[in-house]
């Protein structure tokens, strides 16, 4: 179990943290919401920790981001913290998310590439929408990237189960995985179709669901 959950995880945690990556470096935010980001960032540093055992390869951007996060201030500040540790510390998290993912083959490295779009667009969204974020445009470009880049997963998860001779645990993962990133869908872009701010208990609702999908596809790889 813990096979098929470690890809996913890792893959979440790492694009959420390069999502409020690049909302804090390249989005205009003011001195409150600066703080908020900051604040957003321990999510991914004690996440991190989950993937220990995995590998002690992920105790490093722990390490690295966890200092970060401590020394940025969390209050009103037109500083974004110290800025070269939160790239090594993203470094660190590919590295760590490679590490995790090539032992279990070239087509996990696939999965695991889309996943990095799917989950962390949709736990970076929720931590964006929980420290209270302005922007908007992030509020609609990830969802959909979270979206098309699922509409890729289940495409690629029929080609699997073509290539290979089909069980029936391969379709129940399927529906499974399909079922479930359904609900995810629309949970993820119910604001989008209400034309109203995005809420942080829905969009989280999104992302499990995602999370729950994605874990379920992975079987398809991992045998």
């Amino acid at each position: 179990m813990y096979t098929l959950l470690a890809p996913a995880v890792a893959s979440a945690i790492l694009g959420a943290q390069l999502v409020l990556s690049l909302a804090l470096l390249k989005g205009e935010i003011c001195p409150g919401q600066r703080g908020r980001f900051h604040r957003a960032f321990w999510v991914p540093v004690f996440a991190w920790l989950i993937l220990v055992p995995f590998t002690l390869f992920a105790s490093l951007p722990f390490l690295l981001l966890g200092i970060f996060a401590f020394r940025s201030k969390t209050g009103k500040t037109r500083r974004s913290g110290p800025i070269p540790l939160l790239h090594v510390a993203n470094l660190l998290g590919f590295v760590a998310w490679i590490v995790i993912l090539a032992p279990l083959g070239g087509e996990m490295m696939v999965v695991g590439s889309l996943q990095l779009i799917i989950l962390g667009a949709s736990l970076g969204h929720a931590l964006l929408v929980r420290a209270r974020s302005r922007l908007q445009a992030f509020d609609r470009l990830l969802p959909l990237a979270s979206v098309l880049a699922f509409m890729a997963m289940m495409v690629m998860a029929a080609l699997l189960s073509a290539l290979s001779p089909s069980t029936t645990s391969d379709i129940n993962a399927i529906m499974a995985g399909a079922g479930l990133g359904l609900l995810g869908v629309a949970a993820q872009i119910w604001h989008l179709l209400k034309q109203t701010s995005p809420v942080f208990w829905r969009v989280s609702v999104g992302f499990g669901f995602m999370l729950l999908a994605n874990i379920s596809l992975t079987r398809l790889v991992i045998a």
